[in-house]
């Protein structure tokens, strides 16, 4: 059996107890965005003197991972952090550079065609609708879309198109294989799904594309009036919008040379299906730029409201940030709540939590709020300028993502200047020790921080009293100041780990069998290929035998007995 699936069975359950409260069910603040140092809103400005760095190994990477980036880190409502690099127009085609008089640097103002981004407006106006009544998560689409109906989707709910488990393909090609905007919706609403409803979780653009219809059934406006005037302009967003007008071209990132359209796309939006749908469209068509998207996050933050704008209600955006689809998913599965993205390791990285959110964007976009800090993370890149097939930029996410996590400090104190291992992809690092034990009831306590990808980055807590020819897998129990105990079944610890340091206690036996004579005892952490969260730290190992500390490496001469093999002593 593989890590993964050892730790699928076995994972522990982190869902009790993680923190007291829900962190969206939040009183409605309204508070504005301001600026502010990193200190004085709970970022270390040392740290986050590494940003910089991470996106100029980005464009330099070979080939570059984007063209030109501009990232915006807030916290507690205070922008801390700005920054920005490369350029926003560099290339004539996927392998001719315009001449340099003719580059365009990124600017912190840049505006960046958002992608997918987009499905979160189209997720707020229809969260308004449901709001007012004139539209039910539970209501069949068919009921509002009759056309829908066709091909057995006649029973596929608002919600199921919301968290992608409606059935639907991911994509369709609707700008070369359909002559109009008429006959492409019209084949967006007839599409043959490719599961039953409610099954299966098939990321869809067809699903957000379709709600956006049914907003503007229900609005009489277009999709793009409507966001106008009920989200963006309320919420003073004056650089936001969709088909931006020409004169904003000098400020646009330029995208991807197609050689369908035979030019470089720069002033409209770079997705093909919205393009041929007139630009606006469910699934993407929103040009913004980072301070603009960071006023729509910090209104989540606020509880729906920015200042005196309402845009939700409370419980609405706690409804928006809920889980709905791990049934379908299952343990390590993709999370989704009504529109956001949550709890995505790939990019929410060292910030990830069951609450996490938003989105991210195919032309190198992203959006990340963590809500147990009231943090805002936004990078936003042309990674398709001058081609998609350069487009790597989840590295950049996730390195940025956690090195804001970690000037925050969400490490915890205690456990700072012990072993660290498990911020590298495709590693394996053992930590080990040895005791001589008699027969009683011995127990290795741990004090421990784990923030592991689910299911993908294992540690095993693990025994042996041959000589390291069978490995034990040691269960234990996990205590915490104002937590709930977390049982480790199979010695095997993933998750996220509710960010607090914990005191294991793992049983020295075999069966409930104690362990007698020169016993092995290793911490084994195991990480995938990519995608991983801030790892784990050990800050003190110990051996406790019927009450006498057989061995506590807060010694000097018991630390100098254990043997890290991949762990690093941060102390």
């Amino acid at each position: 059996m593989t890590p993964a699936a050892r730790a699928a069975r076995s994972a522990p359950e982190w869902s009790r107890g993680e923190p007291l409260h829900d962190p969206w069910a939040r009183r409605s603040s309204g508070k504005t965005l301001r600026e502010a140092g990193p200190d004085a809103v709970g970022l270390d400005s040392g740290v986050l003197g590494g940003l910089p760095g991470i996106l100029r190994a980005g464009l330099e990477n070979d080939p570059p991972r984007f063209a030109g980036a501009s990232l915006l880190v807030a916290s507690q409502a205070g922008i801390a952090y700005e920054h920005a690099d490369g350029y926003a127009l560099r290339w004539k085609d996927a392998s001719t550079e315009l001449p340099e008089d003719q580059w365009l640097p990124a600017r912190t103002d840049t505006i960046y065609d958002l992608a997918s981004i987009s499905k979160i407006f189209t997720a707020t106006a229809v969260m308004q609708h449901v709001e007012q009544g004139l539209l039910r998560l539970e209501d069949r689409v068919a009921d509002h879309l009759p056309r829908f109906s066709e091909n057995g989707k006649g029973e596929v709910t608002v919600q199921q198109l919301l968290t992608h488990v409606s059935g639907l393909p991911p994509f369709i090609n609707l700008y070369s294989a359909y002559p109009d905007i008429p006959s492409r919706l019209d084949a967006v609403l007839t599409a043959r799904p490719t599961s039953p409803p409610g099954t299966e979780y098939v990321y869809s653009d067809l699903g957000l594309i379709t709600l956006g219809l049914i907003v503007e059934k229900l609005s009489g406006q277009g999709l793009d009036e409507y966001v106008r005037e009920h989200i963006t302009a309320p919420l003073g967003m004056t650089e936001t919008r969709y088909n931006p007008p020409a004169e904003l071209k000098d400020r646009i990132a330029a995208t991807e040379y197609v050689d369908y359209y035979g030019y470089l796309v720069h002033g409209h939006v770079h997705d093909e299906n919205a393009y041929s749908l007139g630009g606006v469209a469910g699934h993407a068509g929103v040009f913004s730029t980072a301070r603009d998207l960071a006023v729509f996050a910090q209104m989540f933050l606020g509880g729906g409201r920015y200042g005196d704008a309402r845009i939700l209600e409370i419980g609405t955006v706690q409804d928006m940030f809920t889980d709905r689809i791990a049934e379908v998913t299952g343990v390590g599965g993709a999370r989704r709540g009504l529109g956001p993205e949550l709890s995505a390791w790939y990019y929410h990285a060292g910030l990830t939590s069951p609450y996490s959110g938003v989105h991210t964007g195919f032309t190198g976009t992203s959006l990340v709020i963590d809500p147990l800090t009231d943090t805002i993370v936004i990078l936003l890149t042309n990674s398709v300028h001058p081609t998609r097939e350069w487009s790597t930029t989840s590295v950049t996410r996730r390195e940025v993502s956690t090195c804001v996590a970690q000037a925050l400090g969400v490490v915890p104190r205690q456990v700072r200047g012990g072993w660290h291992a498990g911020d590298a992809d495709a590693s394996s690092a053992t930590l080990s020790l040895a005791v001589d034990l008699e027969a009683n009831a011995a127990e290795l306590r741990i004090d421990l921080f784990t923030h592991l990808e689910t299911t993908y980055d294992v540690l095993a807590v693990e025994a042996s009293a041959d000589q390291g020819e069978t490995w034990l897998p040691l269960p234990g129990r996990l205590e915490a100041r104002h937590e709930d105990a977390v049982e480790v079944a199979d010695g095997q610890i993933t998750g996220w780990g509710r960010r607090v340091a914990w005191d294991g206690a793992f049983a020295l036996t075999d069966s409930d069998t104690p362990l007698v004579g020169e016993v092995q005892i290793r911490l084994r952490l195991t990480t995938d290929g990519s995608t991983r969260g801030l790892g784990a730290w050990v800050g003190r190992l110990r051996v406790l035998d019927d009450g006498q500390e057989l061995f506590d490496s807060d010694r000097p001469d018991d630390r100098r007995e254990v043997v890290a093999d991949g762990w690093v002593l941060d102390g």
